[in-house]
């Protein structure tokens, strides 16, 4: 197994893309992104003799004691197939993230951390919370408007219909300050983190993204940030005005994104993150108390398939010393 530094990236894209719903997080756009945010980021491509079988963005990170730890955000990538399960794919995926730990190793990393999109990894790993959400539901944009509609949860329809008789207007322009103001009103309200406004800045400030607002006489009232993607459109960010809720501006919002979506030839909509679904005869069950369960009855009204990945991995480069890093973070939480 040879790895080599990303030299087109042109090529990485062409071959990311390649993949039904291709993850943005694993795009050039977000490796400038990342970079452009000072960090430090590896296009990172696997060959065995002449044929690419994956291609990994790969983040590091810093810890204390000088140590580092290596970050795949929904990847590795490997060519898209539908014989994951197969023995040939499973020993692949081995050697794939084999020669991903000896690669990271001589970065002074710990770990690898992990988000793959089939199998679990199994020697040597260790399931951690996840990072970005393993669950999402995906809304098949070939659809006609009153297919997409008429699948809905009748309240979600409801809802949009009476937003739209509401005097409310869609505003189509990226505006970080709109973005980050709402995202911080909500975050209060919601209790959850913010990233840095720096994070923020070099998304909207990216050709990957796309941004909505519904304004109400001149006032934003909710704004998303959406990320392009091959044939997936991604909805990543959003924030409303609670005092303007009986608007129902974020259903509006959605419906305005989808139908956008459409209009620029996207096969796939991406609501990007709900809490793990459970079926059950025909039903609908998550944990109340995930931190995406807010969001998943919303998301879920829009109808779409769900699809769930194993979530994040720890790939142990030693594990002796990730078990001290384990032991000293636990005791620098409690000072």
């Amino acid at each position: 197994m040879e790895i080599r530094l990303a030299e087109d990236q042109k090529r990485w894209d062409a071959w990311l893309v390649r993949q039904d719903k291709p993850a943005f997080t694993q795009s050039s756009a977000w490796a400038a992104i990342l970079t452009a945010e000072n960090k430090i980021v590896e296009l990172l491509e696997f060959y065995e003799g002449s044929d690419k079988i994956a291609q990994a963005l790969v983040l590091y990170n810093r810890l204390f004691n000088g140590w580092r730890y290596a970050f795949c955000p929904k990847g590795p990538v490997f060519f898209d197939r539908d014989d994951r399960v197969s023995d040939d794919a499973v020993a692949q995926e081995t050697a794939v993230y084999e020669a991903l730990k000896a690669h990271c190793a001589k970065k002074s990393c710990l770990f690898v951390r992990i988000e793959p999109s089939f199998l679990s990894p199994q020697e040597k790993s260790k399931k951690v919370v996840d990072i970005n959400p393993r669950a999402t539901t995906y809304l098949d944009l070939h659809k006609k408007e009153d297919e997409l509609l008429s699948a809905m949860h009748q309240k979600t329809r409801y809802n949009i219909r009476l937003a739209e008789k509401k005097d409310v207007v869609l505003h189509q322009g990226k505006d970080v300050e709109i973005l980050y103001d709402l995202l911080t009103v909500t975050g209060e309200r919601d209790r959850f983190k913010l990233h840095g406004k720096i994070h923020y800045e070099k998304i909207v400030a990216s050709p990957l993204s796309s941004q909505l607002t519904v304004m109400l006489k001149e006032k934003p009232i909710a704004t998303a940030l959406f990320a392009s993607c091959g044939n997936t459109f991604t909805y990543v960010y959003g924030a409303s005005d609670y005092e303007h809720r009986s608007l129902m501006a974020p259903y509006f919002l959605q419906w305005s994104a989808i139908k956008l979506a459409q209009e620029r030839g996207f096969r796939w909509y991406d609501f990007f993150g709900i809490a793990p679904v459970e079926i059950v005869v025909g039903e609908y069950r998550y944990d109340e108390n995930h931190q995406y369960a807010g969001v998943t009855r919303f998301k879920l009204g829009f109808g779409g398939t769900i699809s769930e990945a194993p979530g994040t991995y720890d790939l142990l480069i030693s594990s002796a010393r990730y078990r001290m890093y384990g032991l000293l973070r636990k005791i620098r939480r409690k000072f």
